[in-house]
């Protein structure tokens, strides 16, 4: 009952299926070998992964404030992170690898790179598997997008250790967070180059904002026009800066955050699309391997509208299957809230 009136009333599962597809399409030129058209400086996915960490960082601090309880949250997260993503490392291990791979089978097990994908399993993040996908143009790689399962879980374990601090108790903890962390960034380095490890740091920012508008909704729901022209001087003031908080995109980024989140809110559209099931999580895991798979079963010789065609319907088929077959089984095991005697 409560998942069928969350359909109703926002377009969450509707966004979170169009950050996948923006995903799958932005992933299908580099993996065809073609230059990947650039959106204000940066690829297309980055767009569909900010949607995906804005949104998440909006329900996630929404449930930990319905129940601030660390066990049952941490296993609500479990059950949502680990059924699918253990069921597409295993596939590409024990499947895909053996079928497609150039070497040797006994040669292929003992790989130090097979024992390294398996580790996906534990968020230590591995993409390739050895001898499989070697001719394709993007040679190698089984599934890029793996990279940002554990900064979507490390993001998950921050909001954690706030609420068992009582930190979210305060209901503007997280605006204070995204302001610390972008003032920190902007801070720490001012170049115009920035270290590797803060382009993750980058999306537990989005997170955060995210968290931020959740728990700021009872001044935003109100009055969604008025707080958006209030975001959107915000953002001016940050653009006129000047230097470049994660590399110039936190304005353009923390815009598109709110026009999610907003949207979702506050705006008619597709609220009914999560009715037959949320696919967005398996189109995210499955669309990369699927991609490759097309490019490697015709040679890349396949036009882009075929190719990116394909794969869409691929990934889609195994995203449906591991909704009703491993995910939506898997969330019945979610722990309840007790009820009040």
């Amino acid at each position: 009952m409560p998942q069928r009136a969350h359909h109703r009333t926002n377009n969450f599962d509707a966004l979170r299926m169009m950050a996948a597809l923006l995903v799958i399409w932005s992933h299908q030129f580099a993996l065809m070998g073609q230059s990947t058209p650039l959106f204000f400086g940066n690829e297309p996915g980055a767009a569909g992964v900010v949607m995906f960490f804005a949104i998440s960082g909006y329900l996630v601090s929404k449930s930990w404030v319905a129940d601030p309880n660390v066990r049952r949250f941490a296993m609500r997260r479990a059950l949502r992170i680990w059924p699918g993503l253990t069921v597409v490392v295993l596939l590409a291990v024990l499947v895909l690898g053996p079928l497609l791979t150039e070497l040797p089978f006994a040669a292929y097990l003992d790989h130090h790179e097979t024992r390294q994908h398996l580790g996906n399993l534990i968020l230590s993040t591995h993409t390739s598997l050895p001898g499989v996908f070697v001719s394709n143009p993007h040679p190698g790689s089984v599934n890029g997008p793996l990279w940002t399962i554990p900064l979507e879980v490390g993001c998950y374990a921050g909001l954690a250790v706030l609420g068992a601090m009582g930190v979210m108790r305060w209901r503007w903890a997280p605006l204070g967070v995204f302001l610390l962390l972008t003032a920190w960034l902007q801070w720490r380095y001012r170049g115009p180059t920035f270290p590797q490890w803060s382009f993750a740091l980058q999306y537990a920012i989005v997170f955060s904002l995210g968290a931020a508008l959740a728990q700021g909704e009872h001044f935003w729901r109100p009055r969604p026009w008025t707080s958006a022209l209030i975001f959107l001087v915000a953002c001016g003031v940050l653009l006129q800066w000047g230097t470049p908080i994660l590399g110039g995109q936190a304005p353009l980024w923390a815009l598109g955050a709110l026009a999610v989140i907003w949207g979702s809110c506050s705006t008619p559209g597709f609220a009914s699309a999560g009715r037959f099931g949320d696919f967005s999580y398996g189109l995210y895991i499955y669309g990369f391997p699927v991609q490759q798979l097309v490019i490697w079963s015709f040679a890349n010789q396949l036009s882009f509208s075929n190719a990116f065609t394909l794969s869409v319907l691929g990934a889609l088929s195994l995203a449906v299957m591991s909704w009703h077959w491993v995910e939506k089984p898997a969330l019945r095991w979610k722990p309840r809230k007790p009820t009040a005697p």
